[in-house]
């Protein structure tokens, strides 16, 4: 009877210590977005960026009003969890109303900034803007909607109005499938986020610059 139960209880303790493998196996990466890329990206709540924009006979400001972070997961590809933050913009006239900061996956990466920022519009319109996991001078297909994503050049310094900003990054974003869009030029400055944008549709350029800013990391 002895040797009954100990025969059964190295079987439990050999089932329980075989789901303990599978279950440290079985844990997937979790993935944060970097700190050189929260410096050009993720500003907290109450940050401000005045900009003056060609559409706008005065300046307007963007305003962070809530900040938002998660834990989101990845089973495209590569099962991982990343890191999400969603910054709500208060209501301008610009018509910026969020950006999306996600991390991705570090397995194959060319940069340390392993992470995509998304500008959401009023009108429900959304774009890639800053992704600097993608390596410099090629052009990544995004959607028919999203169009074609380009990481243009690395700035050490860029003067925008009578400010000079250092390593900023010019990034494209254009609209090969005629959705009407148009295309987008994005330049950002470390510490100070967005700096310029320029959007141009149906052959008129249209201009947004950084006039001042009271920012909060």
């Amino acid at each position: 009877m002895k040797i009954r139960l100990i025969i059964l209880l190295s079987f439990t303790f050999g089932l329980l210590a075989q789901q303990a493998c599978n279950t440290k196996t079985e844990t997937i990466p979790f993935y944060k977005l970097s700190e050189e890329f929260k410096s050009y990206c993720l500003f907290q709540e109450g940050s401000t960026w005045e900009y003056q924009s060609s559409l706008l006979t005065q300046t307007e400001t963007v305003e962070v009003s809530t900040v938002q972070d998660h834990i989101w997961t990845n089973t495209y590809l590569e099962d991982y969890n990343y890191e999400a933050v969603d910054m709500f913009i208060a209501y301008n006239d610009i018509g910026i109303s969020m950006i999306e900061l996600t991390a991705g996956s570090t397995l194959n990466a060319t940069s340390s900034m392993n992470a995509q920022m998304w500008m959401f519009f009023d009108d429900g319109e959304y774009r890639l803007m800053f992704a600097p996991e993608y390596p410099l001078g090629e052009e990544q297909l995004l959607g028919e909607h999203e169009g074609y994503y380009t990481n243009l050049e690395v700035l050490p310094t860029m003067t925008v109005g009578d400010n000079t900003y250092s390593d900023v990054w010019h990034t494209q974003v254009i609209d090969h499938f005629e959705q009407g869009f148009g295309d987008y030029d994005f330049y950002f400055a470390k510490y100070h986020g967005l700096v310029k944008m320029q959007n141009i549709v149906n052959s008129d350029t249209i201009i947004m610059q950084l006039v001042n800013s009271s920012l909060i990391q």
